[in-house]
């Protein structure tokens, strides 16, 4: 009798740890509690492979062509070992870019140095070839400020999960918006793999 109630509390005994084992195996999976944590999935970060790039307006700009952001991105990852794939449907992973662009006001720069032109002989007429000095002419002007700002997700092609995701905001004159581009997808891969809190301020 004595026997038969230990092997009784026993069996349970075990049955309830394969319940706990089988109840955290699950919660550890992609998309489980512990398996997603702020639309992340448990996949490490990928230190290269095939990938694809979706770029989305979400301002309605059209002013710098899509394939301006593409090629910024693509140069990005392609330094942290990426290679770039046209078509979605055969790389492992895609990365999404959201673009957001607004002004901001305005603000004021330096007017670019005038250009002088001295005679051939130099100064006084001493042997010599011309040359082109730039004077600073001391003006400045207002331009439009824009504030860009680049989502960027990465995740395994056909998976709803993101695998590492970054945002990165610049304020830049508006007729700088290529390069507001370049600086900001270089500063999301000089963040990669690491997952930043907040977002990165580009000057």
């Amino acid at each position: 009798m004595q026997l038969s109630f230990l092997s009784f509390f026993t069996a349970r005994a075990i049955i309830a740890g394969r319940r706990f084992r089988s109840l955290l195996a699950a919660m550890t999976l992609p998309g489980g509690a512990f398996g997603a944590v702020g639309g992340l999935s448990a996949a490490t970060p990928p230190d290269g492979g095939t990938i694809s790039i979706d770029v989305k307006m979400d301002d309605g700009h059209m002013d710098v062509p899509v394939a301006t952001y593409m090629d910024a991105a693509g140069q990005a990852l392609a330094g942290r070992g990426f290679t770039i794939l046209d078509d979605p449907g055969h790389s492992a992973y895609v990365v999404e870019l959201s673009i957001h662009r607004e002004e901001v006001g305005t603000g004021s720069t330096r007017v670019a140095p005038v250009k002088s032109d001295m005679a051939h002989g130099g100064a006084l007429g001493s042997v010599g070839t011309g040359a082109i000095i730039s004077i600073p002419s001391g003006k400045s002007r207002h331009v439009a400020l824009e504030r860009t700002t680049i989502d960027m997700r990465v995740r395994r092609r056909g998976a709803s999960m993101d695998v590492w995701k970054g945002t990165a905001v610049t304020v830049r004159p508006a007729d700088a918006a290529e390069r507001a581009g370049r600086d900001l997808c270089n500063a999301l891969m000089r963040a990669y793999p690491e997952q930043v809190e907040g977002i990165i301020g580009v000057p």
